[in-house]
């Protein structure tokens, strides 16, 4: 019988390789920044207006808009129409990627009959499969990155830019996808 005590610990042994690999499956960001610029000290900001004819944005761009909007509320920036400190852009890109992966590779197993002419019978003999070695193959993937800049309006110089990438099922990110890139990008905002 096992004691309580002890069915924590087992718990515990389970749990922790568990939140390990959650963690691990985590969106990873980058982060470059001027070091010579403090990010207190920006309160105000605009979004980069394009020099395209366009004059709409489609779903996904005004989805992340609003995201990043959402991300520098709660840093206590606020939008501004006249002269903002700083001046926000974006970038969204989706690429065909190739990534690597490998496969065991086993011999196949083999049955073989044998005659034993002393005792007159046939007997089964049977050879298990055999480990050979590892096949390395490509599996294309579509990679989609979404990059946000910084850029201070006085001097118009990037002072900071960060990004993340993950794997996407097709040619356009999802909400879902668009939200945990940038969580991910606005936790290293400092």
């Amino acid at each position: 019988m096992i004691k309580t005590g002890n069915m924590k610990k087992i718990k515990s042994l389970f749990l922790f390789p568990a939140i390990f690999f959650l963690a691990a499956c985590g969106i990873t960001s980058e982060v470059q920044k001027d070091p010579n610029v403090d990010l207190n000290s920006y309160k105000t900001y605009a979004w980069l207006e394009e020099d395209g004819t366009k004059s709409y944005k489609n779903f996904q761009e005004s989805y992340l808009m609003q995201r990043v909007n959402e991300e520098l509320e709660k840093k206590g920036w606020r939008k501004a129409s006249d002269n903002p400190d700083v001046l926000i852009d974006y970038d969204i890109m989706i690429e065909n990627e190739l990534k690597s992966e490998s496969a065991p590779v086993y011999s196949r197993p083999i049955v073989r009959y044998l005659y034993n002419p002393a005792t007159r019978r046939v007997t089964t003999v049977w050879y298990p499969s055999q480990y050979l070695g590892e096949r390395s193959y490509s599996v294309p993937y579509k990679s989609g990155t979404i990059t946000v800049n910084v850029v201070d309006n006085d001097s118009n110089k990037l002072v900071w830019q960060g990004w993340a990438e993950t794997e996407v099922a097709n040619s356009r990110m999802d909400n879902d996808t668009i939200d945990k890139i940038v969580k991910s990008i606005f936790k290293k905002f400092k």
